[in-house]
């Protein structure tokens, strides 16, 4: 049941980085094309990426969080 769990957790982590992914894309468009200085432009879209690359990493630490410990134990019979 637990790994059950940590799958919809995953899945709900995944659609929430996508979320926040298309609301930085969205964001660094419409910054585009209201300005016309080209620093602004690419500041923008470095911006866009920088956040992309957080909202990415905190999905992965979110992910780590989830889910039974995998712990491998072997045992020697002899």
């Amino acid at each position: 049941m637990s790994a059950i769990k940590a799958k919809v957790e995953d899945a709900a982590s995944s659609a929430r980085a996508g979320t926040e992914k298309a609301k930085a894309t969205a964001g660094e468009k419409m910054e585009k094309a209201t300005t016309r200085d080209p620093m602004k432009k690419r500041e923008a879209e470095q911006r866009k990426e920088d956040r992309k690359l957080e909202i990415e990493s905190d999905e992965r630490v979110e992910k780590a969080g989830h889910g039974p410990e995998k712990t491998v134990t072997h045992t020697v019979e002899e």
